[in-house]
């Protein structure tokens, strides 16, 4: 969008908007990614994961928002917009870490929760990768950061994926028709006008007129009711619900994926229940493990993409089911069985089309109104226990520079009064489980890790036995 002939900015969606307002100094919202690559090349002369800066320079203008920034308006009458960064390095987004000897895992973990732990510069365009060396088997670390107001776990796969080859060979694109130069951005008394004379709307009819999308005969209403009332219900009081700080700490389980497609087949479910299952039942090992008192379900809020197969545009193209799991003393296959009935329930409710509904609903809403919002959402009454995100990405081999990506680790930001989180995403015939952790509230994310280890060891026998 121009503002006039020589201006140029891009509105966020009011979606993509309500991540800036929301965040807060202890909760950087931003997605995290950590890819764990071989050292060196298959390629002979191939530059390895250690050149990816150069990978980026050559394909950054397939991403046109790599290079812009957030510019926002005055006293938040609008939304804030798109713009080109004047003064982009690359170099200020690409860093370098080098782990000291002996450079193992527990020195890796730390890094990265370091890094996660700090905010984003909202001066700059809101993504930074770092490229970790010194580890004591010679690969190759690379944790990718990207700002949620940017992208959704889904179009940030598909970012990522630029600057990764499905081959060895290493692929160039074509260059640029023209040198890149930024576009000059608009003043801020161009960005509040529209707002306060309605510029731009010809019509009185267009001004007044209900998107098509809101047809009283289109909207799951009684979805919508019941997930609205879910969202502002009081949750069952865990421990892990309390005000966050800013430190963070994670773990990693990796777990074949065979088991939870095994577990498809013979029940009928999902991938993504028996996912839930595993966490479930983790949940259920943990509390017994501390002496909590073992709640009979934990509410799950649970991202659903509403992407569409063809390609669109960047940013937030989510929704959400929340869902309660039954954390009591059942049997895993047990669980299993009631997640299924569960979710089936919600997609056969709709429940997924009406959160989107209810987030649509930010489109009609003053930005001063979402500012608001976005502060209340550290509310400890309402809402979910914890999130869990499962991505699935590709399951086949991917490369960067001739070497061989091994393992992807997904770490998902922290919300108020939500210190533990899970993000789950599957990669060449493996699911990554990744949890992030309020060391202050959950000093024991580790032992969680083994008790999600107990669960999933127990669906992999599950899936091994007879139907």
């Amino acid at each position: 969008m121009t503002a006039n002939g020589s201006t140029f900015y891009e509105p966020l969606s009011a979606r993509d908007a309500w991540f800036l307002y929301a965040e807060r100094p202890s909760t950087p919202l931003d997605l995290g990614t950590v890819y764990v690559f071989e050292g060196g090349s298959r390629v002979p002369g191939g530059r390895g994961a250690l050149g990816i800066e150069e990978t980026i320079r050559e394909r950054i203008h397939l991403v046109p928002r790599y290079r812009q920034r957030i510019l926002r308006a005055p006293m938040n009458l609008a939304h804030p917009v798109w713009v080109d960064d004047t003064n982009f390095d690359l170099g200020a987004h690409v860093r370098r870490e080098v782990l000291p000897p002996p450079g193992d895992g527990a020195a890796v973990r730390k890094l990265v929760m370091r890094i996660l732990s700090r905010p984003l510069d909202m001066r700059r365009p809101l993504w930074e990768v770092t490229i970790v060396t010194g580890l004591s088997n010679d690969r190759v670390v690379i944790v990718n950061r990207a700002h949620h107001a940017m992208v959704d776990g889904v179009s940030s796969v598909d970012i990522i994926t630029l600057l990764l080859d499905t081959t060895e060979e290493i692929y160039v694109p074509e260059p640029p028709e023209a040198e890149w130069k930024p576009r000059p951005a608009p003043t801020r008394w161009q960005l509040i006008r529209p707002v306060l004379w309605n510029v731009g709307t010809q019509r009185k009819d267009e001004r007044t007129m209900v998107p098509a999308v809101w047809s009283t005969t289109r909207v799951p209403w009684k979805s919508l009711f019941s997930l609205s009332g879910k969202m502002v219900s009081p949750r069952p009081d865990l421990f892990f619900n309390r005000r966050i700080g800013t430190q963070r700490s994670g773990r990693g389980l990796k777990v074949p994926l065979s088991a939870f497609k095994a577990l498809k087949v013979q029940f009928g479910c999902t991938v993504n229940d028996a996912v839930l299952a595993v966490v479930s039942d983790g949940l259920h090992r943990w509390f017994k493990a501390r002496g909590e008192r073992v709640p009979e379900k934990v509410r799950v809020f649970c991202p659903v993409s509403v992407r569409g197969e063809s390609p669109g545009r960047l940013g937030n193209q989510i929704s959400g089911m929340v869902l309660e799991l039954p954390t009591g003393d059942l049997t895993i296959e047990q669980r299993l069985r009631k997640i299924k009935v569960t979710t089936g329930d919600l997609k056969r409710t709709r429940q997924a089309v009406a959160a989107d509904k209810l987030a649509g609903l930010a489109d009609w809403a003053p930005p001063t109104l979402l500012v608001l919002a976005g502060r209340l959402m550290s509310n400890p009454q309402g809402g979910a226990n914890i999130n869990v995100t499962n991505v699935p990405g590709p399951q086949f081999p991917l490369y960067s520079g001739g070497a061989q990506l091994l393992e992807v680790w997904p770490f998902a930001p922290l919300y108020p009064s939500m210190g533990l989180g899970i993000a789950i995403v599957s990669y060449n015939g493996e699911a990554y489980f990744g949890l992030t952790a309020d060391p202050g509230i959950v000093p024991d994310v580790e032992q969680f890790t083994a008790m999600l280890r107990e669960a999933a060891d127990e669906c992999a026998a599950l899936a091994a036995g007879p139907a």
